[in-house]
């Protein structure tokens, strides 16, 4: 039976921010002039003049030659405006190794292999589904190499903090169904109803993770909690698909996506492709 997992578009990423430009250096105070004594004055010119003071040979020095901290301040401007760069680049396209937001994430079902069967995989046609493509991961028992059933653990597949979580979530009906049918499956609204009770994992930079077709969500899983990694998170379900009143127990499995910004991992890939991403995600690859 193939999988009707549907998709759905994430959450923007929030907006950058620059730091401001350090404040020019502010100008040397002029100094006053100092007064000789009035008995002095006829002393003063038949000795030699005297010298000026200190603080107006600076001025005039600065005067006569280009500003040495003016200098100085343009070399520091430069060196925080690069240093910014280098943090936006960082941030827009990290770099591969051990900071990558890509890498460092576990299996939500433990000992689960990541399938091999193209429809199970990102970039898979949904051809009934108006044309639509698989966004996401599939795991059925019979093609994960372990037991997925109602009672099987889902686990955060890393850190973070809970942005959504369906705890008042209603199935599906025929009705509902029918509603699909007639609307072609367009819209945003109606894939995200195929997905059935969700929970959402906000892990920073702009990457989440996703978990669909849920029967049930943990004790203490809800929007704002922060979880850790190997957290119990839920359990797998067919809740957003029509076997859950037409064929209870038949289609039980887990939908999981990481998404990374406005896209998903392996889009535009394909499905083979796409499933290396995933294996490389989670340190799987050779």
């Amino acid at each position: 039976m193939q999988a009707t997992g549907s998709d759905e578009s994430a959450e923007p990423q929030a907006a950058q921010t620059t730091g401001a430009e350090p404040s020019a250096p502010t100008q040397a105070q002029q100094s006053a002039v100092a007064t000789e004594p009035d008995n002095a004055a006829e002393d003063a010119q038949t000795t030699e003049p005297t010298q000026q003071p200190l603080a107006q040979q600076q001025s005039d020095e600065q005067k006569a030659s280009p500003s040495h901290s003016d200098g100085q301040t343009e070399q520091a401007e430069a060196e925080t405006q690069a240093e910014q760069e280098q943090a936006d680049t960082e941030a827009d396209a990290p770099v591969q190794g051990q900071g990558h937001p890509l890498r460092g994430f576990i299996r939500p079902i433990a000992g689960a292999c990541v399938t091999e069967f193209p429809g199970h995989l990102p970039g898979s046609p949904r051809t009934y589904r108006n044309h639509g493509v698989h966004e996401g991961l599939d795991f059925y028992e019979w093609a994960s190499c372990t037991s997925v059933s109602y009672t099987t653990e889902i686990l955060a597949a890393k850190a973070g903090v809970i942005i959504r979580a369906d705890l008042d979530y209603v199935e599906i009906t025929p009705d509902d169904w029918q509603r699909f049918i007639d609307a072609n499956w367009e819209g945003e609204a109606i894939l995200d109803e195929l997905r059935g009770r969700q929970v959402w994992i906000d892990h920073g930079r702009g990457i989440v993770t996703r978990y669909a077709h849920l029967s049930e969500i943990a004790v203490g899983i809800a929007v704002g909690a922060e979880v850790q990694q190997g957290q119990l998170i839920g359990h797998p379900g067919e809740s957003g698909q029509q076997e859950v009143y037409a064929n209870p127990g038949t289609d039980i499995h887990l939908h999981f996506e990481i998404r990374i910004g406005d896209g998903w991992l392996g889009q535009g890939e394909t499905p083979e492709d796409a499933r290396t991403l995933y294996l490389e995600a989670f340190g799987l690859a050779e």
